[in-house]
């Protein structure tokens, strides 16, 4: 009999070989070039963070079966995580300026309640003593 743990990991890989066959078809139609710059930017940096994260889940596993310290992996997931905030964050600025985002935009005041508890949370690590 499976078990659920089974179940998942079997769903996990035939959603792995899916996105692997559709990356392959999307491949084809970038190599057309004829693409808006931007989008293609954007899925060129969600493809990096999906193989960076990949890789550290990997990484993560191995370690896992060779009973090494897997945890030695998650300083690369912050990392990445915090190129990935600033790298939206930087996009969002952009279409703030180019007006693609306004009061109307749904989820917008949820972003700026993350945004300032982020930066609540940031601003004391780059403070330096008054003397």
């Amino acid at each position: 009999m499976n078990s659920p743990e089974s179940g998942y990991k079997d769903e996990a890989s035939n959603r792995l070989e899916a996105a692997t066959a559709e990356l392959k078809e999307v491949e084809l139609v970038i190599r057309s070039g004829n693409i808006d710059a931007r989008v293609l930017r954007e899925f060129r940096e969600s493809v990096d963070h999906v193989r960076t994260t990949a890789w550290a889940i990997q990484q993560w596993i191995e370690l896992g079966q060779h009973k090494q310290d897997q945890y030695s992996v998650l300083p690369m997931l912050t990392l990445e995580r915090v190129k990935r905030a600033a790298q939206i964050t930087h996009d969002l600025a952009l279409d703030l300026d180019s007006t693609d985002v306004s009061i109307e935009t749904p989820g917008l005041e949820g972003l700026f309640g993350a945004v300032r508890g982020l930066y609540t949370r940031l601003a004391p690590l780059f403070k330096t003593e008054s003397r």
